[in-house]
């Protein structure tokens, strides 16, 4: 087998709904842009970073991934579990707005971007659920802000009695005064115009990721009805393979166990009434050397001639081939068995006869022969032509040619010997030109088998040739 025929095993789908595993990878890359977050500004500024509250916060977003990881095995997911990741994922926007707090807060601007990843993760969820990521987002660093800065929480107090409400809500013992940078005194609008920024780039991702969901819809769609398509061809590919006219079994390559066998083969060679799904090739099927069918099952494709099958109490003689193919990420051979056992014996008499045997066709090429007539004319082989065996042959035509009549009987010199030679042709069904059936026998061994034939005494006559 050429090496670009080799078996390409296809990637095996673990999940039939791909988006519980796809927000859990965005969980998974939102802890790890925390960390480039933290430690980057944290690095270069050298801001105020309360250490155990930030890690403790990054431990909670730890488990918060593991029992996503733990749910995307359950598929396909119920109403529960869904409304159990939709609570999940806002709790985990409150625990990174809570590291945010601890982590430099408003003296750490680059934090914000990290919001982005669960808005946009959210669309895995439903269509609507970006915006209400985005607007729990907002809030958390609203409060946040709120909390850090007097200076906003005075602006707000002067909209009116909502805005002293709120401005209330976080005056007291909460609230602590915030330097953004050392050295460094930035105006309330500052802190007004960065957050207005994260408000609009925030609902910017959730309407980017809606759209992005559109398009996974989409592409999901087209999958599914991919993976629909494939399971309908596998039970056609299935349903012809036990229909299939001829004795074949669909071999696993890993475990050696039958997938399917047609039932050609499950009558031939197994019983009908005994069922081979699932048991292995090997004891389904009695092979005289299985070692070498097996060979061909693990590593290529390849043929195996005469091989010996045990049928009861009977041997056949077969020859059977492996196919390699892959289907769903497994590999698996189709090993077709050709019952070769009236060829086989047909063959064996042949050799094993005294006479020199030839098969030709209209044409001359030589369609087979037995031994004797490879130890009789040197140079014989399949498709050679006849009239190269006989250098000097009779004329008026091919010298195995029968003339007129279907059979013909003459003598032939082959040096040093004279041979009968009986030349027969047996007729192709809706052909005009037909086969020769050619036999060379010596002609003392041709005398004495006449003699014997029409011998009409009783009992056995022994002939002793003399030296």
């Amino acid at each position: 087998m050429k090496p670009n025929d080799a078996t390409q095993l296809l990637p095996r789908l673990v999940w039939d709904d791909p988006r519980v595993h796809l927000l859990d990878d965005v969980w998974l890359l939102t802890i790890f842009a925390m960390l480039i977050a933290i430690g980057l500004p944290w690095f270069v500024s050298g801001f105020e970073l309360q250490l155990g509250a930030a890690s403790g916060g990054l431990l909670a977003l730890g488990a918060i991934h593991m029992i996503f990881t733990r749910m995307a095995e359950h598929t396909p997911q119920t109403p529960w579990q869904h409304r159990a990741l939709v609570a999940l994922h806002g709790v985990g926007v409150l625990v990174i707005g809570f590291i945010w707090q601890h982590a430099g807060g408003l003296q750490n601007p680059l934090f914000l971007s990290v919001f982005a990843l669960p808005v946009i993760g959210a669309i895995f969820l439903s269509r609507w659920q970006p915006y209400l990521t985005a607007s729990i987002a907002i809030a958390v660093v609203m409060a946040g802000a709120f909390t850090q800065v007097p200076e906003l929480r005075w602006h707000a107090s002067a909209l009116g009695a909502g805005g002293a409400w709120l401005a209330s809500l976080f005056d007291g013992e909460n609230a602590r005064v915030s330097v953004p940078f050392s050295g460094f005194y930035a105006p309330a609008s500052y802190f007004i115009v960065l957050l207005e920024v994260f408000a609009v780039l925030i609902f910017a991702c959730a309407v980017a990721a809606e759209y992005l969901g559109t398009v996974f819809e989409r592409l999901y769609l087209h999958v599914r009805v991919a993976q629909e398509e494939a399971a309908r061809g596998q039970e056609l590919w299935a349903m012809l393979l036990e229909q299939l006219p001829l004795p074949a079994l669909l071999v696993d390559a890993d475990t050696l166990r039958v997938v399917c066998a047609s039932e050609l083969a499950t009558q031939a060679f197994c019983g009908a009434d005994t069922p081979i799904a699932g048991v292995n090739l090997f004891e389904a099927i009695r092979l005289s050397y299985p070692e070498t069918v097996q060979e061909l099952i693990l590593g290529e494709d390849g043929l195996v001639p005469h091989a010996v099958v045990r049928v009861g109490g009977e041997l056949r003689i077969t020859h059977i081939r492996v196919h390699h193919l892959a289907q769903r990420g497994r590999r698996f051979a189709l090993v077709l068995i050709e019952d070769a056992t009236e060829a086989f014996a047909v063959k064996t008499g042949l050799d094993a006869a005294e006479q020199a045997a030839l098969i030709v066709d209209g044409s001359g090429r030589v369609l087979a022969f037995n031994k004797p007539a490879a130890g009789l004319f040197a140079g014989v082989a399949i498709g050679i032509n006849a009239s190269s065996l006989v250098l000097h042959a009779a004329a008026g035509g091919p010298w195995w040619h029968p003339g007129v009549s279907t059979r013909r009987r003459m003598h032939m010199e082959i040096s040093p010997h004279i041979f009968q030679v009986t030349s027969s042709a047996v007729a192709l069904p809706g052909e005009e030109e037909p086969i020769y059936v050619i036999a060379l026998l010596p002609v003392a061994k041709a005398q004495l088998a006449e003699q014997a034939a029409s011998d009409s005494t009783m009992g056995t006559r022994i002939l002793v040739r003399a030296r």
